[in-house]
């Protein structure tokens, strides 16, 4: 498994991208829409679309902080059900997972 130092780097960096992409998302629904109404329509259904990936961007946030915050505690890379060491291939396709595989 990674050093602490490296699984911060990491995860600090997802972080900042979920964030620049959060903040994107938030810019791109705080625009006013076309006065054309067929227009409008088209980006009302891209705005739903856009908020929901905004709501999965936020958890995906929230997530990564509980995994730093894991990481300060001595708890990361263990299954928070069993207790019992998460795999290396899971935690690096899923760096904030929480559950091992059997628990999952």
């Amino acid at each position: 498994m990674k050093d602490d130092a490296a699984i911060r780097a990491e995860l600090e960096s997802i972080l900042a991208e979920l964030m620049n992409r959060a903040q994107g998302i938030e810019s791109s629904l705080s625009t006013p829409g076309s006065a054309d109404w067929e227009e409008n329509a088209t980006e009302s259904e891209d705005d739903e679309v856009m908020s929901s990936i905004g709501e999965m961007t936020k958890r995906e946030i929230h997530e990564v902080k509980l995994a730093l915050n894991r990481l300060e505690n001595g708890l990361y890379g263990k299954c928070s059900v069993c207790g019992k060491a998460i795999g290396a291939e899971r935690l690096k396709a899923l760096p904030f997972t929480t559950t091992c595989v059997h628990c999952s």
